[in-house]
């Protein structure tokens, strides 16, 4: 019966979108409801118009399905689908949402953040300018209440850019993880399709670094430097459990030896990436059992230590120049 019901909802959809959507939003949501109508009403505000927007929310206990219900009836609005457990894995989500997109292109509109009315059109704009696999923008940090919180801004990005995604992977994904956060980035579903999302999803805390590296693999990347996303930060975060406990950085450690052979990376490329890390691993945010679990990890790189750490001091005050 419940198979039954789902494919209705499938057909149903399809029904009131007669032509394919140039873009899929997906938005997967797990205990957002304080901050969803606000989320919708800003995907729903895109100037950019011809996008699906499926729900996806993995067994909420707030009031989140009473939130969403309330745009189920939305033309735009794809579908609405409610796990009856939660999954315990972001990626697993993710993996679903793109099994239901039919758009050209794919945004994954986390549902805790905000976007400006262009972020669409710049972005697509910017793809298909520039032959690109993905683009994505800055992002403006903000609190629970969506005040804005201070960050620098280093020089490389506050212009627009275009290049080559080993280039960008050796740049800026193996060390501190420029694509923070899904919201900002729009990416062809084409490339996405070649990605092992089951791969993906064995990595519940970097699964994201995971992806955006198997994508950027395929072609170029294009940046924006504008404003277009607004990223939350607030305690109810996965992020910051696993910062706490070390996982991500464990988690970063594996991908970087799944995928560092692929690069032929440079011992000082080497010596930042592992520098990086050090400095993540001695943060006050992770436990000093969490930081035992990441040292047992990157302790097996040969670059890996204090003279690492100034490789990557040395190389940041670089970049701030």
């Amino acid at each position: 019966m419940q198979k039954k019901q789902y494919l209705c909802t499938l057909k149903c959809s399809y029904e009131r979108s007669p032509t394919m959507p140039k873009v899929s939003v997906i938005m997967p949501n797990y205990n957002h409801a304080r901050y969803l109508k606000e989320r919708m009403e800003s995907i729903l505000a895109q100037d950019y118009g011809d996008f699906e927007v499926i729900l996806l929310d993995d067994a909420s206990t707030d009031e989140s399905v009473a939130v969403l219900r309330i745009y189920e009836s939305d033309p735009r609005v794809k579908t609405l689908i409610v796990n009856g457990s939660n999954s315990g894995n972001t990626f697993l989500q993710w993996q679903r949402g793109l099994s239901l997109a039919t758009g050209e292109y794919v945004w994954i509109a986390e549902s805790d953040d905000v976007a400006e009315p262009t972020l669409l059109s710049r972005l697509i704009a910017a793809i298909e300018k520039e032959n690109a696999v993905l683009a994505f923008c800055h992002s403006r940090w903000i609190d629970s209440e969506g005040k804005p919180i201070s960050r620098r801004r280093d020089p490389i990005w506050k212009r627009s850019w275009v290049m080559d995604g080993e280039t960008f992977i050796r740049r800026y994904m193996l060390g501190y993880s420029h694509i923070c956060n899904a919201s900002a980035v729009v990416f062809r579903r084409e490339a996405a399709e070649k990605v092992d999302l089951s791969e993906v999803a064995q990595f519940t805390a970097s699964g994201d670094r995971l992806f955006w590296i198997r994508m950027a693999l395929q072609g170029r990347v294009a940046y924006l430097p504008q404003t277009l996303n607004n990223f939350r930060q607030h305690t109810h975060k996965v992020s910051g459990g696993a910062e706490y406990q070390g996982l991500n950085i464990v988690q970063d450690h594996e991908i970087y030896r799944l995928v560092a052979p692929q690069l032929s990376l440079t011992a000082h490329e080497r010596n930042i990436i592992c520098g990086y890390h050090w400095k993540a691993m001695h943060r006050p945010t992770v436990s000093p059992e969490g930081q035992l679990s990441a040292l047992a990890a990157w302790h097996e790189e040969p670059e890996f230590g204090r003279m690492a750490f100034l490789f990557y001091l040395l190389h940041r005050a670089k970049e701030k120049c």
